[in-house]
């Protein structure tokens, strides 16, 4: 029985058209380095190999067959943007999480009745559609409320040898978070405060890990902590069920934050090595 209705679910949500959320900043509030580098005022409008950053995203999501409405916040028509599938503009809200929380009412406001949505940042360019169905079909695979993307040091450094990514040591080895992941709606809004709490720390992992407890912090200090620790833990610390899904995609975690890291991509994307 149980497994007929796994399998039934399986089947439902194989049908399911997901809505997709994109996080594109608002108004920088001091200098950017990179946006003096690229002499752009806004991340998403960086030219790359002569377009501009935000639309590799959203082509590479709208690509898939699973992705329904695309809403992108931190952005308007007036940009000048011209994108080959429909948007929708959400006005910016604040910092990150300000944003993430105006992307989900707007979508609720447009289906009450929605459970997930793919959160995604602006800065990913070398995103594909194959590495977005990726994301939808692995998440599906199990019921969870949150799910992760990771990439692995190896996979990262092979790929992007120059791009200097931080990473987070644990026993299972060493990983970089992805850019692109997939979340129910309730579980986000259950969760805003411990959500605000990790964004303020979040250049600094050993806040982080403390915010989940102590003994969490001790394993981590002594490296003992794994995926399957931090997944409980995480678990546990927001009331529902978290996934981290090791992508074999380490373009999911290069996001674009420095200068350098631009010369990559670009040099990537001129080259149509992508």
């Amino acid at each position: 029985m149980v497994l007929r209705h796994e399998r039934l679910w399986k089947e439902e949500t194989m049908e399911e058209r997901i809505d997709a959320v994109i996080l594109a900043g608002g108004e920088p509030d001091k200098a950017d380095p990179l946006l003096e580098y690229a002499q752009a005022q806004k991340k998403p409008l960086i030219k790359i190999a002569g377009k501009e950053m935000v639309r590799y995203v959203v082509e590479a999501i709208a690509g898939s067959s699973r992705v329904g409405r695309i809403f992108i916040v931190g952005l308007s028509p007036e940009d000048g943007v011209e994108f080959a599938a429909p948007v929708e503009y959400v006005e910016a809200a604040g910092d990150m999480l300000d944003n993430l929380v105006a992307g989900i009412e707007r979508v609720m406001g447009v289906d009450p009745d929605v459970e997930r949505v793919v959160l995604s940042s602006v800065d990913i360019p070398l995103l594909t559609t194959e590495m977005v169905d990726y994301l939808i079909d692995t998440c599906l695979e199990t019921d969870h409320d949150l799910y992760y993307t990771i990439v692995e040091k190896s996979t990262m450094e092979a790929r992007f040898p120059g791009a200097r990514r931080s990473f987070v040591p644990l026993r299972d080895g060493s990983f970089a978070g992805g850019d692109i992941n997939m979340a129910k709606v309730s579980a986000i809004q259950a969760n805003l405060h411990l959500a605000r709490q990790i964004s303020e720390v979040r250049k600094n992992v050993w806040q982080q890990v403390r915010l989940l407890g102590f003994g969490t912090l001790i394993k981590f200090a002594f490296r003992r902590l794994t995926i399957a620790d931090a997944e409980r833990v995480a678990s546990r610390a927001l009331g529902c069920q978290g996934r981290a899904i090791v992508t074999p995609y380490p373009e999911m975690g290069m996001d674009v934050d420095k200068p350098y890291q631009l010369d990559i991509v670009r040099a990537i994307l001129k080259g149509g090595a992508a």
